[in-house]
């Protein structure tokens, strides 16, 4: 059976978490059978944001980059100016 999560112990999640430590490095330092998975599942329960911020705003991000670019190929190109005859 693992530990239960009781105040300090979400308090060392916490302050490990936002400081930037591996979920491996802080289900170490908890001890007591916490696991890797464990500690994210309660980061998560806990709302704590990703290290990286979201991966769905990155990639939204990457797709509006991708598809401003794409159709630069389509744009129409001014026509030359009429010379006098």
């Amino acid at each position: 059976m693992t530990a239960p999560w009781d105040e300090p112990r979400m308090e060392l999640l916490t302050r490990l978490w936002l400081a930037g430590a591996t979920a491996r490095l802080i289900a170490e330092k908890l001890g007591g059978g916490v696991t890797r998975n464990a500690v994210i599942g309660k980061a998560h329960r806990l709302g704590l944001t990703g290290k990286h911020g979201s991966k769905s705003a990155a990639l939204k991000r990457a797709r509006a980059f991708r598809a401003r670019g794409s159709d630069q190929h389509l744009q129409r190109k001014p026509k030359p100016k009429n010379r006098a005859r």
